[in-house]
């Protein structure tokens, strides 16, 4: 996941709207957004390489989306950083999985984590203070909270636009489409060695690349009455949709939680 943009306790039709793209090798192979069959309650795309996520949810309304800090040359670290949503979405005690998590951070590769528990919007990271997220529109992408890439401000921007439509959907998948540029040279295109060409991290909210690029962006919308709304939408190295699958459910009552005053976490 190299994209995530999220509304946390602002917009009026929604406790919460998340929109994410996940930027990875086409080659890499991934199943589609599915309910786990060894893990039923948690929903979401899945790793068959490490068997962890990018992104999922669960029946509890609890949600995990991670993307990676770019650091060229960093070493292979030996835990996949699509565990950490695996993990937290498994765990009995979330709370508890993410103190662990911050605790062994150092045997993940460079990341950044979202975790939601019952309206609670938190950070995670090897390469950043974590910290719970007020309410508020909050972005990330390859680097850690807080970096002003281009896309971060472009995608913020239009999502305020979108927070007033009460079937936010189809806008927000056009929001995770746009393709662009950061203005600049040099160190505003960051190569990659997994991708065939120089890539524009920086500026592009979304990928096109033959070897490497955006193969699927996912919006997930929580009503203020529980029901949650899940769509995952999948791309071809030229950008063409692949197919999109949606989903819905309620939370139990009570798991959907106004927002909570801020205060930091131990990392």
């Amino acid at each position: 996941m190299c994209l995530i943009v999220t509304a946390h306790g602002v917009a009026k039709h929604h406790a919460l709207v998340l929109a994410a793209n996940r930027d990875e090798r086409h080659a890499r192979p991934s199943a589609d957004a599915h309910w786990w069959s060894d893990a039923p309650d948690v929903l979401g795309g899945r790793d068959l390489v490490a068997g962890g996520s990018w992104l999922a949810v669960n029946r509890r309304g609890h949600m995990a989306a991670v993307t990676n800090v770019a650091e060229p040359g960093a070493q292979a670290a030996p835990l996949s950083r699509g565990l950490i949503v695996s993990e937290y979405l498994r765990a009995a005690d979330p709370a508890d999985a993410a103190a662990r998590m911050a605790a062994d951070s150092a045997r993940y590769a460079p990341f950044n984590a979202l975790l939601i528990e019952t309206g609670r919007l938190s950070y995670v990271s090897n390469r950043a203070a974590a910290g719970e997220l007020g309410p508020g529109i909050h972005s990330l992408s390859n680097a850690p909270l807080g970096t002003r890439w281009p896309k971060l401000a472009r995608a913020e921007s239009r999502l305020a636009e979108i927070l007033h439509d009460a079937e936010p959907t189809e806008a927000l998948f056009q929001l995770l489409a746009e393709t662009g540029s950061s203005g600049g040279e040099g160190t505003d295109r960051l190569a990659d060695d997994r991708a065939d060409e120089p890539v524009d991290y920086r500026g592009s909210l979304f990928i096109k690349g033959g070897a490497y690029g955006t193969r699927a962006s996912t919006i997930v919308l929580v009503g203020h009455d529980g029901t949650v709304r899940f769509s995952e939408r999948r791309f071809d190295p030229e950008g063409r949709v692949l197919g999109t699958s949606q989903f819905e459910f309620r939370l139990p009552e009570g798991n959907v939680a106004p927002a909570r005053r801020s205060r930091a976490l131990t990392s």
